[in-house]
């Protein structure tokens, strides 16, 4: 390989490379007002509160589609069955909800600890 050659190609390598670490966010130029992310905020007590001081029935922002879901499995906030709700199902998840209700890995939207559907699956201890 001759003299200019290695010289084109080691600019041309270290150019590529500089152009992509700049793309991946490697070589941003540090300011004085640039902030540093914000920290994940903890949890407010309230959204763990239990659902009961929740409004687990609003269902705005909730898809046609994802309320035809939830109905299909038969949804209901109380179950008529004690030893048979949400809390003790295996596909509920406490506290997932803005507002501070449960969510269910089978349907979108506040959930009840006190409810039941068709698909309860008693939870594993």
């Amino acid at each position: 390989m001759d003299r200019k050659k290695f010289i084109k190609t080691f600019a041309f390598g270290a150019l590529s490379t500089s152009v992509l670490v700049a793309a991946c966010g490697g070589d941003a130029p540090k300011t004085e007002n640039a902030t540093a992310p914000a920290a994940t905020p903890e949890p407010a007590p309230e959204a763990a509160a239990p659902a009961a001081t929740a409004d687990c029935t609003d269902m705005t922002g909730i898809a046609e589609a994802d309320l035809k879901q939830r109905e299909s499995l038969g949804y209901v906030a109380k179950s008529v069955e004690a030893e048979k709700n949400c809390s003790n199902c295996r596909f509920y998840q406490p506290g997932t909800q803005a507002n501070g209700c449960g969510g269910c890995q089978l349907f979108k939207g506040p959930v009840t600890p006190e409810g039941y559907c068709k698909t309860w699956n008693k939870k594993e201890a």
